[in-house]
């Protein structure tokens, strides 16, 4: 009889109605003529370390979500075109530089920050203070 040492995910629901999601490692156990008789291994609790996993890339996601809605404002600024049309010209870009668009967005963002000019800040604050 073949055999191989196993693992497996599973969710267990315990006493108090929390669910955890742990990983299962084990082994057969021989007897002397190598019957199998069984079983030995251990659970892991990984419910934590997955929740936090899940944590950091939803915030990850919503920081390059951002990113992305940042620069397509940048362009809708400058050129007065629609949001569709700010995408697709990131879209565009990123296909030209093989970049993903969220990394293509950043870099577009700090480009544009680190060459904004005292000017440029100036016509912003004007802006922004002299809204009624």
């Amino acid at each position: 009889m073949q055999g191989k040492p196993f693992s497996s995910r599973h969710r267990i629901i315990d006493t108090g109605g929390r669910t955890h999601c742990v990983v299962v490692a084990g082994d057969r156990m021989l007897d002397d003529s190598g019957t199998p008789i069984g079983t030995s291994g251990f659970y892991v609790d990984v419910t934590d370390s997955l929740q936090t996993d899940i944590n950091n890339v939803l915030s990850a996601v919503a920081d390059a979500r951002a990113r992305i809605e940042q620069a397509k404002g940048v362009l809708m600024s400058a050129y007065g075109i629609s949001a569709e049309r700010a995408f697709d010209i990131l879209v565009w870009r990123s296909q030209e530089t093989n970049l993903k668009v969220r990394d293509l967005a950043s870099r577009f963002l700090d480009a544009v920050a680190s060459k904004a000019s005292a000017e440029t800040q100036s016509q912003v604050d004007r802006a922004l203070l002299t809204l009624e």
